[in-house]
């Protein structure tokens, strides 16, 4: 009797019923990582850009302002910075633009930051990053003081 090697097409449906059964367990668990992922992405993201506006204020010797824009030119007003943000001198060139976050949620102050050459903020900020469902993951939030200093805090979901 000849000796056949390979799998018989039981051997492979068995295996094909394992394997989804265990995807089907590891993608909920996938999705929830790629959240907190995305969540503290956008949190070093703004935090990246309090720390360039500030810097800048320092290097040009200018106020420079941190603020939410929708057209990437100019700043506008509201609390939902999710649509974008740019740092630019007061009055002057931009310096840099950060573009609109899908699926994530941003809060920061209504009329932005305003950070002057001794790199001292106008007023106490506040900016909040969560996903835009925040039933599970992580929130950071993040405060400026009027010494122009960030401090971060993270805490989960409600």
């Amino acid at each position: 009797m000849p000796n056949y090697r390979g799998f018989t097409l039981i051997e492979l449906m068995v295996t094909i019923a394992v394997l989804a059964i265990m995807v089907a367990i590891a993608v909920p668990s996938f999705t929830s990582l790629i959240q907190n992922n995305r969540t503290t992405s956008l949190h070093h993201e703004i935090l990246g850009a309090i720390q360039l506006a500030r810097s800048e204020a320092v290097k040009r010797r200018k106020d420079v302002i941190i603020c939410r824009t929708e057209n990437q030119n100019v700043c506008a007003n509201g609390t939902n910075w999710a649509a974008g943000w740019l740092v630019r001198e007061v009055g002057g060139d931009v310096v840099k633009v950060w573009d609109p976050v899908a699926g994530m949620a941003l809060t920061g102050p209504n009329a932005g930051v305003v950070f002057h050459s001794s790199g001292m903020a106008d007023a106490i900020a506040n900016f909040v990053t969560t996903s835009s469902s925040c039933t599970s993951g992580a929130k950071y939030a993040i405060g400026v003081s009027l010494t122009g200093s960030s401090t971060t805090n993270k805490t989960g979901c409600p």
